[in-house]
């Protein structure tokens, strides 16, 4: 009898051993989360977003918004396609989420917290003093602004729009840099970073270095990430605080704001109203 269970218990080993084998990678699992999926989509616009032919995305908003979905326990599917198409894309539920969103643009779901402020500026040529002092007194010259800006910069732009026939909007901001520095428009309107960042570039095609006014007549807008379901949101909302706290956020951005500068920088003067 003794021998028999010395020649079983060997048995009995292997089994309780294969058992704990088993039992070790649920336990894993079951104390990490899967991360959940959701589609953000992106506009390019560099230096925000930037798609090089690799087709690997990168930029400053690009990396804020991977790191604090993933510091989040979010596993991002980037999803790029134009700025006007992006909030209907959203509605529709062709996308979980989009960015850069604000309030103004009154979407359904959540509203994370600020990942980044932009400043829009009406820009100039220096060499043509043009008096503006607020948005009003664009209605008498031809403007180029971006992509919905007459739905994101108040009911002021929205009339100055209506009244004047020689307003318009472009998708591709590369234009408005053309437009500027060979004369075919008067005014541009576009956030600081995105047009400083598009004049300094090989692709502008143009002799970008005349001097600009810059008219400050549109406060900062505040924009984070658009997303249908609460629960994705307080996930971002937490990563968010979560790079802001142990210092990568900061990282990122000093990064892209040296990148900016080591590009070099045109004179700007600022006009500020009043």
């Amino acid at each position: 009898m003794g021998k028999r269970n010395r020649l079983i218990r060997p048995w009995r080993v292997a089994i309780v051993m294969l058992a704990l084998a088993l039992l070790v990678p649920a336990a894993s699992r079951a104390g990490t989360p899967a991360a959940t999926p959701v589609t953000i989509g992106f506009r390019v616009a560099p230096p925000y977003v930037i798609a090089p032919p690799d087709g690997r995305l990168k930029g400053l908003e690009y990396e804020l918004v991977m790191a604090a979905a993933a510091a989040g326990g979010l596993a991002v599917t980037p999803d790029v396609a134009p700025y006007g198409r992006l909030p209907e894309d959203f509605r529709r539920g062709h996308i979980d989420a989009f960015t850069p969103a604000g309030a103004a643009m009154q979407l359904p779901g959540c509203l994370s917290d600020t990942v980044l402020t932009y400043q829009n500026i009406a820009f100039t040529l220096e060499r043509n003093r043009l008096p503006i002092n607020e948005i009003a007194d664009l209605a008498y010259y031809d403007v180029m602004a971006f992509q919905n800006a007459s739905r994101l910069l108040g009911p002021a732009l929205l009339q100055a729009q209506r009244i004047n026939t020689r307003y318009h909007e472009v998708a591709n901001q590369m234009l408005q840099v053309r437009a500027l520095f060979t004369g075919r428009t008067d005014v541009v309107i576009a956030d600081r970073r995105i047009f400083r960042f598009l004049m300094h570039s090989s692709e502008a095609g143009v002799d970008t270095a005349a001097p600009l006014a810059e008219h400050v007549i549109f406060p900062p807008s505040d924009y984070g990430v658009a997303f249908r379901k609460p629960a994705a949101c307080a996930a971002f909302n937490d990563g968010l605080r979560r790079i802001r706290g142990d210092g990568r956020y900061d990282a990122i951005r000093q990064s892209w704001e040296a990148a900016l500068e080591a590009a070099g920088a045109t004179p700007i003067r600022y006009h500020r109203p009043g």
